[in-house]
């Protein structure tokens, strides 16, 4: 009986080198880009409005052989400057900047895998007034929580083909810097991401395309000198194409 099993034992080491070779890589590094549409809207106030937007992402991630690592992603958002026009108010932009640096865990499953990862976020939105040049500047700091579920509908050697997805919320305390104001305001934010999309994978090379949103909504801040920042939902949507590197 000795034979056979080693047999079987030795003709199972390929197929199982198969799988790992085709999704359990340990590095990702990935670029990517999007356009869409910025939308601002103020609690209690007529400055709202919505215009074209663009979205930059820089992203690694490193994960064990046992599923333990750990990453960081940055996104830059910047939309044109009539997000106002409508409303009336002088040519106006908003940008947004964050950081979400993060430890990650990966569940793996025949033909599924799903990053858990949780760290901490950290975001920098910007409302210019192109005319003025005066800016509001709003910064925030605090626990985000991702999951990241992707289904391997192709699970070759040297090709994947998959479908996943990313769903973020987080927290965060927020100072608010307004020009011409020497007063320190402070609110609480929420933030929160969805991503839905497929990859396409042929060796160490991955292209993707998926729909994305970004989203923060922040109170109105505390009273100082009986006066305040009023709160906003922000969200930026639009399609996503990334490249990445894995190995």
């Amino acid at each position: 009986m000795r034979l056979p099993l080693f047999a079987v034992f030795a003709l199972a080491l390929p197929l199982a080198a198969q799988e790992e070779l085709s999704f359990a890589s340990r590095f990702r590094i990935q670029f990517a880009g999007a356009g869409g549409e910025l939308e601002h809207r103020t609690d209690n106030s007529l400055l709202d409005g919505e215009t074209d937007a663009g979205l930059f992402r820089f992203q690694f991630e490193g994960i064990s052989r046992r599923g333990f690592g750990g990453g960081l992603r940055f996104e830059g958002i910047g939309s044109d400057d009539d997000l106002f026009a409508d409303a009336g108010f002088n040519a106006s932009e908003a940008r947004s900047s964050s950081l979400y640096l993060h430890f990650t865990y990966r569940a793996t499953a025949r033909r599924f895998t799903m990053p858990v990862r949780f760290g901490l976020w950290l975001n920098g939105y910007v409302l210019e007034d192109r005319v003025l040049g005066d800016e509001v500047t709003y910064g925030s700091i605090g626990p985000y929580l991702e999951l990241a579920p992707e289904f391997r509908l192709v699970d070759r050697r040297r090709l994947t083909w998959s479908l996943y997805g990313e769903l973020g919320a987080g927290v965060a305390g927020t100072g608010i810097d307004v020009d011409n104001d020497s007063n320190d305001y402070y609110s609480s934010t929420i933030s929160y991401g969805v991503e839905l999309g497929t990859r396409l994978r042929t060796g160490p090379f991955e292209l993707g395309i998926a729909y994305v949103l970004r989203g923060q909504a922040m109170d109105e801040s505390d009273p100082e000198n009986g006066l305040v920042v009023l709160g906003y939902d922000s969200q930026f949507r639009g399609l996503l194409i990334s490249a990445s590197v894995l190995f």
